[in-house]
């Protein structure tokens, strides 16, 4: 259970919760910045309206009667010009005393307000606790005046906002929760058919399974990388079964007649009934022929299991590579004469297999052509062909010829799968092999084809 959950986590649901913290964040930024400037704009609002009404009337215009300002110590106004400023006024007397209108809730006085010789304002307090903001000017005298605004509008206007900008968040951080989990389903859905598909193909081990792909985008590259890969891993695990079938089916031919002779010497033994020389000598040289075709089969298996991207990548002088395969050649068939025209010419690839393949094209001319025959070798840049004396392969044949293990009607008995390995180091070096006419039209003439 605990797994099943971490895996809805790992994408879908991660996505969703990334989204909706993303805009979450956005938004509470947004909202913080809208708070902030509209506290800013209704407390200098506040602050303009203050300064508005400073210097009070008559205080520094000499067409005005100048106001006596002990009038805020009366109990009544008298309509004097000071009556629009009774709300919220206090005077602050050079004495250390202070006076207001009779009903004014007086601010509560700091230390440094009676000191104040320029115009100040500041944030406060009544004595009832109702905060304020207050304007201190100097008036003359030494005295100071302090007029007051309520701040409770302002705060009322910026509860209402933090609730409108507290709920406008939450729902814009669920909306995107809700949108980016449902956008991300949507778009993970090819995904997550690819990810069924590659557990359903470890479940059953089912590589030919189809892979459904679909769109340009990332997800859609990645399913048809995903197909590309369980093709060839398919394509590989059958070229693999073919091998382990044909090469069961070639090594029974071998092991078959070993086991034959060697048990016709064990029987003689056990038996006390020798063989005759000849006989004996026959059986154990049929066992030393039988013992070498074998290796040779086991050794064309192993090159035949071969990755091509097992080979090698370096310059190969394709010269020296046809010299040393002739020369293996020429002391395995001494009955057999080579007719070889060799010229430089080098190849991008691996030595050792394009030697085998040039060994190979050699082995299979000496086996079809009689003895006594010509085998005629030509190497010239991008091209190696190898043409014997013996019966040639018909021209329906010439393709199948390549195949593994392929035998023609009249070649049943003999082993080896010479011409694969050819086609497939022609294959892994960019190049190609192919049966051609040959010019005077008997036996047969093998072209391998490789970029110089």
């Amino acid at each position: 259970m605990k797994r099943r959950g971490e895996r809805r986590m790992l994408l879908r649901s991660r996505v969703a919760l990334i989204t909706a913290s993303i805009v979450a964040l956005a938004i509470a930024s947004i909202s913080t910045a809208t708070y902030v400037a509209t506290q800013h704009n209704l407390r200098a609002q506040l602050d303009e309206m203050l300064l508005s009404g400073w210097p009070p009337p008559g205080a520094q215009d000499p067409a005005l009667p100048k106001p006596d300002w002990a009038d805020l110590c009366r109990a009544v106004n008298q309509g004097r010009p000071l009556q629009r400023f009774l709300e919220g006024v206090q005077l602050l007397k050079a004495d250390g005393t202070t006076c207001s209108p009779a009903g004014v809730d007086s601010v509560v006085l700091e230390s440094s307000d009676r000191t104040t010789r320029t115009v100040t304002l500041r944030d406060g307090s009544t004595q009832s606790g109702t905060p304020v903001r207050v304007l201190l000017g100097p008036v003359g005298d030494g005295n100071v005046l302090a007029i007051s605004r309520s701040l409770a509008e302002v705060e009322s206007t910026l509860a209402g906002l933090r609730t409108v900008l507290v709920v406008v968040s939450v729902l814009g951080a669920a909306l995107a929760a809700a949108a980016g989990l449902l956008l991300t389903r949507r778009t993970l859905e090819p995904m997550a058919r690819l990810t069924g598909a590659a557990e359903e193909i470890a479940r059953t081990q089912d590589l030919e399974l189809p892979v459904a792909v679909s769109g340009r985008d990332e997800v859609g590259r990645m399913g048809r990388a995903f197909a590309a890969m369980t093709g060839a891993l398919a394509e590989s695990r059958r070229r693999q079964r073919a091998l382990v079938a044909d090469a069961a089916h070639e090594l029974r031919t071998p092991l078959t007649s070993l086991r034959t002779n060697i048990d016709l010497l064990a029987r003689s033994e056990r038996t006390a009934r020798p063989l005759a020389e000849g006989q004996r000598a026959r059986t154990l040289d049929r066992l030393q022929v039988q013992a070498e075709e074998l290796g040779d089969l086991v050794t064309e298996l192993v090159v035949l299991a071969r990755d091509e991207h097992e080979l090698e990548h370096a310059d190969v002088a394709m010269a020296t590579v046809v010299r040393q395969a002739v020369r293996r050649a020429s002391s395995r068939a001494r009955d057999h004469t080579f007719d070889v025209e060799n010229v430089e010419w080098s190849v991008r690839g691996d030595a050792g297999a394009l030697e085998r393949m040039v060994l190979n094209l050699l082995d299979n001319a000496i086996k079809f052509s009689p003895a006594g025959s010509v085998v005629t070798v030509r190497s010239a840049p991008g091209r190696i062909s190898v043409a014997d004396d013996g019966p040639g392969v018909a021209p329906a044949d010439r393709e199948p010829a390549f195949d593994r293990f392929w035998r023609a009607p009249a070649a049943r008995a003999l082993p080896g799968s010479g011409l694969a390995i050819v086609a497939e180091t022609a294959a892994a070096h960019s190049g190609r092999a192919r049966f051609e006419d040959p010019p005077d039209g008997r036996g047969a003439l093998v072209v391998v084809e490789l970029p110089a």
